[in-house]
């Protein structure tokens, strides 16, 4: 694959990816401007790794977040190209 293709493909990525992880990474960013790309991951990760609300989920007989979390942290664990692109897009703001 060209360079070309590529860098279109992941413009077209960005342009679709979910919102959640738009205002996730916006709002990590937007904390302190001297973030770099490895704490805004890490930083998701710990949003989505097993925490409070998975226990408070499960006491209320409900698996959402469970599942939420675990979608989540797939997509991202799939897809750290688009969130460097989103990274360096919301640095330029």
């Amino acid at each position: 694959m060209f360079n070309e293709e590529y860098e279109q493909l992941l413009k077209r990525a960005v342009e679709l990816a979910p919102d959640w992880l738009k205002k996730d990474i916006d709002s990590i960013v937007s904390k302190s401007q001297h973030t770099g790309v490895s704490y805004v991951i890490s930083e998701l990760n710990q949003t989505y790794s097993f925490s409070l609300r998975h226990i408070l989920s499960t006491s209320h007989l409900s698996d959402e977040w469970t599942q939420v979390s675990r979608e989540r942290l797939n997509f991202i664990d799939n897809n750290i190209d688009i969130i460097v692109a989103l990274y360096n897009e919301f640095k330029k703001k």
